[in-house]
Order: C-alpha cells, then sequence, then structure tokens
C-alpha cells in the first residue's frame, strides 16, 4: 500500500497533533506564591513561628534547606526570580523606585519565563506586588490579567486590576503602633504595631480572594496556567493582627549570641549599620520577633485559604505549587533589622518549597545549594518552552525528581549593588563557607558549619587560609561563568569583561583546594 502526498501530510499531521496533546496533558499548572522578606527559619518549626499550613505543602512536596535570593533586596532580587539573570543580563541593579536608582526598568529586550509561558500557551494571571521595573508591568511580559496589582504597564487600555469585581473591604483594620525607631537623619517611623480589626478587612486577604478567584476561573478553561500570588508581608511595619500576636509571648523567644555582636574583625559598615537603629534592648528584639512571627503566621493563613481553594478546583494533582520569598529579615540578629548589603543567613537565606504530584517525594528534603532565580529556568523547562537567553542558572527539575542527587552544583554566586546606597558585592557559597567580596571595605570569610551565626571573620585567619583561597577562586570562577562584569573571562572576539580596576584591584584570585 502506498500513501500519496496529502494521506503522508494528514498522518504527520495527526502524529504532531496526537504529541502536542501528550505534551499539553504532561505540562502542570504553575502556582508561584511569594512573600516579601521572610526568612527562611519561619517555617517547618525551625523557629518558634508557627505556619501550619506551609507545614502541610511541605510534608505534601519537597523542601529545601540551602536556598538563597541572588540578591537581599526587593528590585533586583524580584527581576532575577522573574529572567532567571543577573543585574548585568536584566538590566535592575537596584531599587527601581528611589531616586538613586540605576535603571528604573529591565532591558528593553528582556526575556522573563511568563514570554516564554505564553508563547508556549500557558494562560497567565498576576496578583500583587510587582517592584521589578517602574516603567512596564506584567501585562507587558506576557501575563494576560492582573489583580491588585499597581498597573505600572504601557498597556494603559489593557485588563482591569480587578477582573472578578473582588469588593474591597468597606472598613481597614486600624493600627494599634507600638516601637518607633529613627535613623539618624531620618524622621521617627513605625517598625513594629498590630491591628485591630476582622480578618477579612486585612489587605492580605483580599489579595488571596483576588487569587482565589482568578484561579477558579482558569480552571474552568482548557489550558493549561500560571497564576502568581505576591503578598508584600511580612515585610515592615510588622503589623499583625491582635488575634495572631497574642499567640507569642515575647519572653518565651531567645536572644541569639549575635545580639551581643562587637563586629571586630569586620568591615566597619556592621557596626554602623547596627548603630543606625539606635539604643536597642533584648526586649526589642523579643518584641520584633513576636510581631514578625505573628505576621508570618497571618500570611500563612491567607496562604491556606489559596491552597484549599487549589483543591476545590480539583487540578491540585496537575499543578505545580512554589512558594518562596523575595529574601529575608535581620529581625534583630546582629542588632539589626531589615535587609541590603547584610550579608548573613538571616537576610539571603529563604524559604523554598516545591510541590509537582508525580515528581516530588512527599515530606522529602534538600540540601543541596539552590537560588531562587532558578525557579525562572525550572518553569520554562516544565512547561516544555523554549530556554530563557542566559544560562544563569538551572532547572530545579532534577533535585525535585532527585533530592540526593550528587551531581548538583556545589557552588552559588550571589550579587548585589545596593538598595539606595550604591555598593558593589559578591558572595560565593558552599556547603560549608560563604565568602563576601566588599568594594567598601574588608572581605568576609565565615565557616557555617562551625560558625552559623556568622560571628567570627576568619578571612585573614591563617589557619583557615586554605579555606579562604578556595573560596577566592570559587568566587572567580562564577563570575567568569556568568559573565559578571567585575570577572575577567575574555569573550570570544577578545574583549574583556574586566581588568585590573574590577574585581582584581581588591580580590586575590586564591587557589582551588
Amino acid at each position: 500500500m502506498t500513501l500519496d502526498r496529502r494521506e503522508l501530510l494528514l498522518g504527520v499531521g495527526a502524529a504532531a497533533a496526537i504529541t502536542a496533546r501528550a505534551v499539553t496533558a504532561t505540562r502542570p499548572n504553575i502556582l508561584h506564591i511569594m512573600t516579601d522578606q521572610q526568612q527562611w527559619a519561619t517555617i517547618m518549626g525551625r523557629s518558634g513561628c508557627r505556619t501550619p499550613n506551609l507545614d502541610k505543602l511541605a510534608k505534601s512536596g519537597l523542601s529545601f534547606e540551602r536556598s538563597y535570593t541572588p540578591s537581599a533586596v526587593c528590585c533586583p532580587a524580584r527581576a532575577m526570580m522573574l529572567s532567571g539573570a543577573y543585574h548585568w543580563h536584566n538590566g535592575v541593579y537596584n531599587q527601581v523606585h528611589s531616586p538613586p536608582s540605576v535603571h528604573r526598568d529591565m532591558n528593553e529586550d528582556v526575556v522573563l519565563y511568563s514570554n516564554r509561558l505564553k508563547a508556549a500557551g500557558y494562560r497567565q494571571g498576576y496578583v500583587g506586588k510587582w517592584h521589578a521595573s517602574q516603567i512596564r508591568g506584567p501585562l507587558d511580559f506576557g501575563f494576560d490579567e492582573i489583580a491588585d496589582t499597581t498597573p505600572v504597564s504601557r498597556n494603559k487600555k489593557g485588563p482591569s486590576a480587578n477582573p472578578d469585581s473582588v469588593p474591597r473591604p468597606k472598613q481597614k483594620a486600624g493600627v494599634i503602633p507600638g516601637r518607633m525607631m529613627q535613623w539618624p537623619g531620618s524622621e521617627p517611623f513605625l517598625m513594629w504595631g498590630h491591628r485591630e480589626g476582622d480578618e477579612a478587612a486585612t489587605e492580605e486577604y483580599y489579595r488571596a480572594e483576588c487569587a482565589i478567584r482568578m484561579m477558579k476561573r482558569f480552571a474552568k478553561g482548557s489550558q493549561p496556567w500560571h497564576l502568581e500570588a505576591h503578598f508584600v508581608q511580612p515585610h515592615d511595619p510588622y503589623i499583625p493582627l491582635k488575634k495572631y500576636l497574642d499567640r507569642y509571648d515575647p519572653n518565651s523567644i531567645q536572644v541569639p549570641k549575635s545580639f551581643d555582636e562587637t563586629f571586630a574583625g569586620k568591615p566597619d559598615f556592621h557596626k554602623r549599620e547596627s548603630e543606625t537603629w539606635g539604643k536597642i534592648t533584648e526586649d526589642d528584639y523579643r518584641q520584633s520577633r513576636a510581631h514578625y512571627y505573628a505576621y508570618v503566621e497571618q500570611i500563612d493563613a491567607q496562604i491556606g485559604r489559596i491552597l484549599d481553594a487549589l483543591d476545590e478546583t480539583g487540578q491540585a494533582d496537575k499543578t505545580m505549587v512554589v512558594f518562596t520569598a523575595d529574601h529575608g529579615d535581620m529581625v534583630g540578629a546582629h542588632r539589626m533589622w531589615i535587609k541590603g548589603w547584610i550579608p548573613y543567613e538571616e537576610a539571603y537565606r529563604v524559604p523554598l518549597i516545591v510541590r509537582w504530584p508525580g515528581h516530588t517525594q512527599a515530606g522529602s528534603q534538600t540540601a543541596n545549594l539552590v537560588s531562587t532565580h532558578f525557579l525562572a529556568h525550572t518553569y520554562v523547562d516544565v512547561a516544555g518552552a523554549e530556554k530563557l537567553p542566559y544560562a544563569d542558572g538551572t532547572s530545579l527539575v532534577p533535585l525535585l525528581e532527585n533530592p540526593q542527587g550528587n551531581s548538583w552544583t556545589d557552588q552559588i554566586l550571589c550579587a548585589y549593588y545596593g538598595g539606595e546606597f550604591l555598593y558593589t558585592q559578591r558572595i560565593a557559597i558552599t556547603a560549608r563557607h560563604k565568602y563576601v567580596f566588599n568594594g567598601f571595605g574588608i572581605d568576609e570569610c565565615y565557616d557555617l558549619e562551625h560558625d552559623p551565626e556568622e560571628m567570627h571573620n576568619i578571612v585573614e585567619n591563617v589557619e583557615h587560609r586554605a579555606a579562604v583561597d578556595d573560596m577566592r577562586a570559587r568566587l572567580y570562577e562564577m563570575m567568569n561563568q556568568f559573565a559578571d562584569p567585575f570577572g575577567d573571562l575574555p569573550q570570544p572576539d577578545g574583549t574583556r569583561r574586566g581588568d585590573r580596576y574590577c574585581a582584581p584591584r581588591y580580590l586575590p584570585r586564591g587557589k582551588r583546594l
């Protein structure tokens, strides 16, 4: 039997359609939930903070023990997570909204994972905080709908910011001020307090409701969907509802050794940063932690509502759920608060949970090092979409399916250019050590295994010289691998990314162990 050309083409077309349907059937929906300024230690009983809904998610998926933000400040962290690329590739170097912003938008030609998912046939919605560009918004990057999102977009006549007509609460929960703080030249500002009123009258409840309604609507369609829910909380000021605050006894919170830090052998900026917070007592530490933990638990309740709604759609078994945060918060450790150039674990280490039914093992954990901008590469991978332009990260799929895999990278690179003030900083992290290259002071190196509170800078310690040299060499390796302009690997055309005026001016090259 012979086939004519028309029959052959029809057969090929039918086979392609079957393959396309098979690929579509295996592609998961993606539910990305993110908080702002949440420490890694706040979940899974790692501290006194209670997060029953996130703990439940972790018990049904994979939790990461060594997950880090690539930059501990809002805008760069978010731009990197969206693009899967470092600052020098996506164009966001510091806070896009601040007066000294280096660049208020991502690069004109930047490609985000949402662009790739759009091309792959995903229906996409974005709810909540954006903060990756002051010029363009989610609608400019492949998202179909937004809700409760600042309409920063060229699409001025685009979709409504409240497509499901979610009613706003008629009366907001009232704020009862607590601790006021004051920087050397600032006016006093609220650092923590509490709110009184109904939970349904809070901003976070409204935002969760927007996400729930959009998700339920998406779930009725035939396309795979990708929905993002971004909460501002527990960003300072820490102002939880009183009913959550009442669950925490400040007197039961232990004050860490780092609270008595002298900053001996560290860059002078550590001491200066600590002193900007004024006269701080152990009670301040305990009170701030109690308010912060209560705020986290309050957000956990809203995340629980979203996860319950996902179950109600009947699509939980074909949805990848991811929870993380843009960066952490010092919350009194080393007598500091918030985030920024501060290289400590409290600011850089963030929670990360992934549940992908059929791929992640319930209750599994991994100690492998990951950065949250790896999520961009993960999403295009599971969606069967085109890869992102810059290989500054890698898909987490191998770890999701084999959390104990020993072929995973043993080092990650973090980078910082500043928030409002501009500082050059690069950080190399391995299983045991952290090396901090400071363009504004002496470098730092910490033995995280024996000094988890990062009290002792071993950068000049002769007993640790081999380990310090190894970390310096690793830092150069990664800067060159990811085309960091402070590195010095020659380009194929003979031009150089950096020269002796960049990292080599201050950073010894070291030697790998």
